[in-house]
């Protein structure tokens, strides 16, 4: 049976609760899932750069996958104002991939800081510390916190692509369309279980209500042509001294290139 993995993320959370009302033994969900994690042979809903180290055995799917819009659960935290720090030492602490590309792609660009080290161990050296997730909506303490969707979206007007469903190359239409068909349908399932869903999410964290409502009514689970141009775009300017290659193009899997068509 084909299998399917899916990344357990804040993003996807209306998508993971409505797999699991469903119980289906085909269906992998993993926490921090990433290309390392992918057989050839599975489909798998992935941060969108790790489609970069897929290229050789998938493609992508040009109509699922999930974005969110001007503002995110990708933040920036910072003891000062960010226009007050010229350069400094960011902790990725335990971010997705995505969220990593989202800020080299706007640390300098946006904010104007330069980054003296990136490291994803908090040795208590870093001035920045970039955070998604839950974590990211939580209200700070003290210091200052930035929406890196926000400043991605006043940057470059796109939305943030997170996710992308990456298809085995030579995957057969009609297995293409049962994934994405069950994948449209867990989305319903999630939603219409809406509220417990949430209330799951606040039982986990300090988030305020309205905020995280706020937020999961901006993500969208149908990609459209602008956001494709904005998956690879985040792919283009933030993948530089990463683990993620330059890819020329995101192989988006057209309808009908199953093996032997």
């Amino acid at each position: 049976m084909t299998s399917l993995w899916v990344d357990r993320a804040l993003e996807t959370s209306y998508i993971t609760a409505g797999i699991e009302r469903a119980d289906s033994d085909s269906v992998k969900l993993l926490d921090r899932l990433t290309a390392d994690n992918v057989e050839a042979s599975d489909f798998a809903l992935i941060p969108t750069p790790e489609i970069a180290l897929l290229t050789g055995t998938h493609g992508v799917d040009t109509t699922f996958g999930v974005t969110v819009a001007e503002s995110g659960a990708i933040a920036m935290r910072s003891p000062i104002r960010p226009d007050e720090i010229e350069d400094a030492s960011i902790l990725l602490y335990d971010v997705s991939s995505t969220a990593e590309l989202l800020a080299r792609a706007t640390i300098w660009p946006y904010y104007g800081m330069k980054a003296s080290a990136w490291t994803r161990e908090p040795d208590g050296t870093s001035t920045v510390t970039i955070v998604d997730g839950l974590a990211a909506l939580e209200p700070v303490e003290a210091g200052f916190s930035e929406d890196l969707v926000r400043a991605w979206y006043i940057l470059t007007e796109q939305s943030v692509v997170t996710h992308l469903l990456a298809i085995p190359v030579g995957a057969a239409d009609e297995d293409v369309e049962r994934i994405r068909t069950g994948l449209f349908e867990a989305v319903a399932a999630g939603y219409a279980a809406r509220r417990e869903v949430r209330r799951a999410l606040q039982e986990e964290s300090s988030v305020e209500g309205d905020r995280l409502v706020a937020f999961l009514a901006g993500l969208r689970c149908e990609l459209d042509t602008d956001d494709r141009v904005a998956a690879y775009s985040l792919i283009a300017r933030g993948s530089g001294g990463t683990r993620f290659p330059l890819i020329r193009e995101i192989p988006w899997r057209l309808s009908g290139e199953s093996e032997g068509a």
